[in-house]
């Protein structure tokens, strides 16, 4: 029988095909579809067992999933802005035909409890990756991906007031990226280690499934191929922390009721520091943190199970 995971085409984030690829490696077949994550209410064709997992979602209106879709909630997160759709009545019911909700993160837990679905935390199924499956040569140095991403100025076009202030703000917000992204790479080149720099954020948006897996998979490798991840991006912290890097987790510009949801639960499995403190910490002598272990097992026997 096939196997749905979800995929996101049209995405520029390659963490999104991380999350695709964790659950392929778990579920440890070839007989796989792949459904958009936005379109899931689309979905016209056989049943479909379907490991459903992810940040949700980008267009609302296209919840919930089709009824042709037999769903295994698990790493799922609800992105804040949209969690209206999530607690209408259509949605709660749809939940609580499918619970357990497993959550990627304690506000989606909560915000389901309240609502009278049985949810629990599940943490992310980025945490099964194994490094084996990605070393191709002896690991060396520092890895950077996104460190200060989300200090990056951009003009909001969402609405005519949002764009003109995104305007009047965007030079002191550039100052301030470029400033703190100077001191960063100061810092790090006074550092005894080779640095890499890595972008999880694509020029143009991602066309297809493959090619989605095969942004995942290259980045999979450079990460495995690193001791030490210096990041912002929680696809790319996660699948480190798996494979046993060493892991900072810079936190600049993640002050977001958005942002601050989506760690919750999750933060506390690395170093996670703003600029001031990262000058601080001897990169010799940093602790590879454990403390997500114990939701590797039952992810993996939860997925298994429902595959068969």
């Amino acid at each position: 029988m096939e196997i749905g995971v979800l995929g996101f085409t049209g995405s520029k984030n390659i963490g999104d095909y991380i999350q695709t690829k964790a659950v392929i490696d778990i579920l440890k077949t070839q007989n796989i579809k792949i459904l958009d994550r936005e379109k899931l209410n689309n979905y016209k064709g056989n049943r479909i067992k379907t490991i459903v997992n992810g940040w949700f979602m980008e267009s609302p209106e296209n919840w919930p999933p089709s009824n042709n879709i037999d769903p295994l909630f698990i790493s799922f997160h609800i992105n804040p802005s949209v969690k209206e759709s999530f607690i209408s009545q259509d949605s709660i019911d749809y939940f609580k035909k499918h619970e357990p909700i497993g959550c990627r993160d304690y506000y989606t837990r909560d915000l389901l409890i309240e609502n009278g679905i049985n949810a629990y935390f599940s943490s992310c199924v980025t945490l099964g990756i194994e490094r084996k499956n990605y070393l191709e040569k002896q690991p060396e140095g520092i890895i950077v991906i996104g460190a200060f991403d989300r200090l990056k100025p951009f003009l909001d076009y969402k609405s005519s007031s949002k764009f003109l202030l995104s305007i009047f703000r965007y030079p002191l917000k550039f100052f301030n990226y470029q400033i703190k992204l100077y001191k960063f790479n100061k810092h790090l080149k006074r550092q005894n280690f080779k640095i890499k720099n890595f972008d999880q954020i694509t020029k143009k948006p991602i066309d297809s499934h493959a090619k989605g897996l095969e942004l995942a998979e290259n980045m999979l490798q450079k990460i495995a191929e690193s001791k030490i991840i210096i990041t912002s991006r929680i696809h790319a912290a996660l699948p480190a922390l798996a494979m046993g890097l060493k892991v900072i987790f810079i936190n600049e510009g993640l002050e977001h009721s958005n942002h601050k949801m989506r760690l919750s639960g999750l933060k506390n499995y690395f170093n996670t520091v703003c600029l001031n403190d990262f000058f601080m910490i001897n990169l010799d002598t940093i602790q590879i943190m454990e403390n997500h272990m114990i939701y590797i097992k039952k992810i993996n026997q939860l997925i298994n199970k429902f595959k068969v």
